[in-house]
């Protein structure tokens, strides 16, 4: 059994996930934790050196498309599972995780993302956010994020990560993997997940993965983007009518009697705003919270696609 992580300038969590992944419920002689380190540049290599022997260490020139692969066509475990560098496991992930591949019929599967409880007020209600729609998950789904991945070797060697994505990898090859294999998903194989901790930084996040929608869904999986278990129908929506509302405000500045279009369509998108709000909120600072959430994750999904169509083109 390997468990893979890649890491790229990741000092502030490695050590706590690769702990977790040293204290598994699990037994020691069963399992290698194999770690991709991308040439870091903060420390994050120096760190992963004093494990030693406790775990594989390897240095590889390539982004984490790249580093995964690298996991999987050099492992020749029945099974890998993938986690990321800021990520914690818990004790029972690796054995929930796996379970289910006593079934012969599952390639892979894929468990629940929590958040930690040691973080700041953005990252809790990221992650609640998040884990909302995890919760409503069926029992197979169409793509898992690594930060709690697991699946057949053999079979991930036939389909391998598209080196040529640096987000959203994960996504393409989720798709690509079940349209020949069943993907399981496991709540009770849990990882915490350390969210982005400043607007800065969610904003960037956003933006890059929204850069990578036109190629991942316009192009290869058209049929996707409508929403999927993690992706859901209202995201985009609400992208759909952030353009609407920005192409009348440029009509209304030549035609000012069309300018009411533009209220509108702000209007009817911030209700949707108020009602997934007041759906995932707990009192009125959370309501706050997640209406400034998700109009910077709006904002710079619009803005991540429109470079992303130029990239395309």
């Amino acid at each position: 059994m390997i468990v893979g992580v890649t890491c790229k300038n990741s000092k502030s969590t490695i050590k706590q996930c690769v702990d977790s992944l040293l204290n598994l419920n699990y037994p020691k002689n069963k399992y290698k934790i194999f770690v991709v380190d991308g040439f870091s540049t903060d420390g994050t290599y120096e760190i992963l050196k004093k494990y030693g022997e406790k775990i594989r260490l390897e240095q590889v020139k390539s982004n984490i498309a790249g580093g995964h692969n690298f996991i999987i066509k050099n492992s020749n475990s029945e099974i890998i599972a993938l986690t990321d560098a800021d990520c914690v496991a818990d004790r029972n992930w690796l054995m929930e995780l796996i379970r289910p591949f006593e079934n012969k019929e599952i390639g892979a599967t894929t468990g629940l993302v929590k958040t930690p409880k040691n973080v700041n007020k953005l990252q809790k209600i990221i992650g609640r956010e998040l884990e909302t729609r995890y919760n409503k998950f069926s029992n197979f789904v169409s793509r898992g994020p690594t930060m709690s991945l697991a699946f057949r070797t053999k079979l991930a060697k036939k389909i391998l990560f598209d080196e040529n994505y640096d987000v959203a990898q994960e996504t393409d090859w989720g798709y690509r993997f079940t349209k020949h294999y069943k993907m399981a998903y496991i709540p009770k194989a849990i990882v915490y997940h350390y969210h982005r901790a400043t607007w800065k930084n969610f904003f960037k996040q956003q933006f890059k993965y929204a850069k990578m929608v036109p190629s991942v869904y316009l192009k290869r999986h058209k049929t996707k983007i409508v929403g999927d278990e993690i992706s859901k129908f209202y995201m985009p929506i609400q992208i759909a009518f952030l353009y609407v509302a920005v192409l009348f405000l440029l009509i209304g500045y030549f035609v000012p009697e069309t300018l009411f279009l533009f209220y509108v369509s702000i209007a009817i998108l911030f209700l949707s705003y108020v009602i997934h709000a007041l759906t995932l909120s707990k009192n009125f600072e959370d309501f706050v919270w997640f209406l400034c959430l998700f109009f910077v994750r709006n904002v710079a999904w619009n803005l991540g696609i429109i470079v992303g169509i130029f990239k395309v083109i």
